[in-house]
């Protein structure tokens, strides 16, 4: 292991580095050298957004700010979520663990405490670090906040369930993106990692003003099936376009946000990431939402990775998931990850791929699986572009789709074997697909229930 990184976790294990408010103080410089000239790093996690509704991915709703951010870095086509599914998503990206691993399989399971986090590797390397999130699903009392010396959670928006008036357990991304970036111009003079999580455009699909689309937007049902609870298909179609208001007002703040880092001069040296932990049903397949099926809707999501010694305007088609983003971003600050204590690394380190220092993905297939469901087999998927593997791991067997000639996934050969990639990655050592959730108290019900996850 890296003789700094292995004194880094030291500093780790001395330290609960569970902060409650946030911090204004500057930190001193790194000691290590970044191979492409990087000393900070901006995560953007977009909750719900699929790859195909960002521009640059040819998505027909309007996302300059991303586009602009494709034009400037590096976009990597084919990346995927392990699950589609908020929490356990965020877990792996921040653990670089598969969901398995690291055990959190549903909404509301805490992050197990024995775990290390990206967050508290870069703060005991001497990095200020901030978390500025949108819902309660990442709320620190499920442990997201361990590592961060900010962690900044103030819903502002009722959601109106089924009729009901629920309590505030959301916020719209300009007032989180304002936090933020006064937490970075306060911190600006050093180093920092900030970790920025927008909501938009997770359901109820409610544009703000401006950002609405016209109700005679063209929206192709062709592929579509109407879902439960939706009454026709002129409402879908509403609710199609209703999302696509929300992508453009979550790209909006993506751009405030670049302006800002602009002005601050810090963006020469700062590494910004933009990514999603799942995308949306919006009909395909029968479903409008997430975390009930493993096609592409859900688990195909955007990556955009812009940063100083990056080329510009690079694409890639290879597979990439988010466990890779830890290894990654270690990776942008000069920091080794083959070894993050006991519970080592299922990711793998991108950065010489997004340089241009080799061709293809060091990832052979990018995997997951769909968190369980009462009555439902537990799905896995396996994919490697045109090819894609879905199947249960109780008969080992599944359909595959070809993506190249049947991008709706609705012809798959069936009797096919999962790919030795999947069952290698789900046979590594130290499972912990056991741990469940806690029974909810009344304010993790009441979430849940205002967030759409469990029936009231």
């Amino acid at each position: 292991m890296n003789r700094r990184l292995t004194a880094a976790l030291c500093a780790i294990a001395g330290s609960a580095l569970l902060h409650s408010s946030i911090s204004l103080v500057s930190v001193a410089a790194p000691t290590e050298e970044s191979p492409v000239g990087v000393d900070s790093i901006v995560l953007v996690t977009v909750d719900t957004l699929r790859a195909d509704h960002v521009g640059a991915y040819g998505g027909t709703t309007e996302t300059p700010a991303l586009d602009r951010l494709a034009e400037q870095g590096v976009l990597v086509e084919q990346a995927s979520t392990p699950v589609p599914s908020t929490g356990p998503a965020h877990v792996s990206l921040m653990s670089g663990l598969y969901p398995w691993r690291h055990g959190t399989m549903a909404n509301a399971v805490p992050v197990d405490p024995e775990l290390i986090t990206l967050a508290q590797i870069l703060s005991g390397r001497g990095l200020a670090t901030g978390a500025f999130v949108s819902s309660f699903i990442v709320h620190r009392r499920f442990g997201f906040d361990r590592g961060f010396d900010a962690y900044h959670f103030e819903p502002t928006e009722v959601y109106d369930w089924r009729g009901k008036r629920r309590d505030r357990f959301w916020s719209r991304g300009e007032p989180t993106v304002v936090a933020a970036t006064d937490w970075i111009a306060a911190n600006a003079a050093g180093p920092f990692f900030v970790w920025i999580h927008l909501f938009d455009p997770h359901s109820p699909y409610a544009p703000p003003e401006g950002f609405t689309v016209s109700a005679s937007e063209a929206v192709d049902l062709s592929a579509k099936s109407l879902p439960p609870g939706v009454r026709d298909m002129d409402e879908l179609a509403q609710l199609n376009r209703r999302y696509r208001g929300e992508v453009r007002y979550a790209d909006a703040q993506i751009g405030r946000l670049m302006e800002k880092l602009s002005q601050l001069k810090v963006a020469e040296r700062t590494a910004v990431i933009v990514t999603s932990d799942h995308g949306e049903g919006l009909g395909d397949h029968g479903l409008l939402q997430h975390g009930q099926n493993v096609f592409d809707e859900l688990v195909r999501v955007p990556l955009i990775v812009r940063a100083p010694g990056l080329p510009a305007g690079r694409r890639l088609s290879g597979p990439a998931q988010l466990e890779d983003l830890m290894p990654t971003i270690l990776s942008l600050v000069g920091v080794e990850a083959e070894t993050v204590g006991a519970q080592g690394v299922d990711g793998v380190d991108l950065l010489p791929w997004l340089r241009g220092d080799t061709e293809t993905s060091p990832r052979s297939w990018a995997v997951g699986r769909r968190r369980p469901y009462k009555g439902h087999p537990d799905m896995f998927f396996a994919r490697r572009w045109p090819e894609k593997w879905i199947g249960t791991r109780a008969s080992g067997s599944g359909e595959v789709y070809a993506l190249d000639s049947d991008p709706g996934e609705r012809a798959g050969r069936s009797g096919k074997p999962a790919p030795d990639a999947l069952v290698s990655a789900f046979e590594s050592e130290g499972s912990k697909e056991g741990r469940t959730a806690p029974d909810p108290d009344p304010e993790v019900r009441r979430a849940l229930e205002a967030l759409g996850y469990i029936e009231p």
